[in-house]
């Protein structure tokens, strides 16, 4: 019995970082973001720009990985390093710790502008997942 109520007690202190106190907050993606046609391949120039509270960051898909620190995106392609793969899907954790405004632009689609409001339990960011779909008129409403 005194193992038991050892545990309890140890466990009441354990925090599973979605509290009010931001040290013990998991760290986490503000958000991740989904870009993909209705149907078939993303164009090569499509961008996505965000803007956050520390700045601005652009994520091309032709260009492959790009050195970022806010905007890491990868791509459904076989290697997602490899810049000019036709990619159907373009998947991003968005690392701004607030509100961001998301601009996705590619020929053939109208610009797409979406503002996400970033979710918190007590102090602690919580992930909001978001998909953009070109060439979807109720997309990003």
């Amino acid at each position: 019995m005194g193992v038991l109520v050892s545990a309890a007690l140890s466990g009441s202190g354990c925090s599973d970082g979605n509290g009010d106190d931001p040290k013990e907050c998991t760290i986490k993606a503000a958000f991740e973001l989904t870009v993909r046609t209705v149907s078939g391949a993303l164009p090569g120039d499509t961008t996505l720009e965000v803007k956050y509270g520390g700045g601005v960051e652009a994520y091309r898909v032709d260009q492959g990985m790009q050195n970022q620190e806010v905007v890491l995106c990868t791509t459904d392609t076989a290697d997602a390093s490899d810049a000019g793969q036709a990619a159907n899907e373009v998947y991003c954790k968005l690392w701004t710790q607030g509100a961001a405004a998301v601009t996705v632009t590619a020929t053939g689609y109208p610009t797409v502008k979406q503002d996400l409001e970033a979710k918190a339990q007590g102090k602690c960011i919580q992930t909001v997942p978001v998909e953009i779909v070109l060439g979807d008129q109720d997309a990003g409403i």
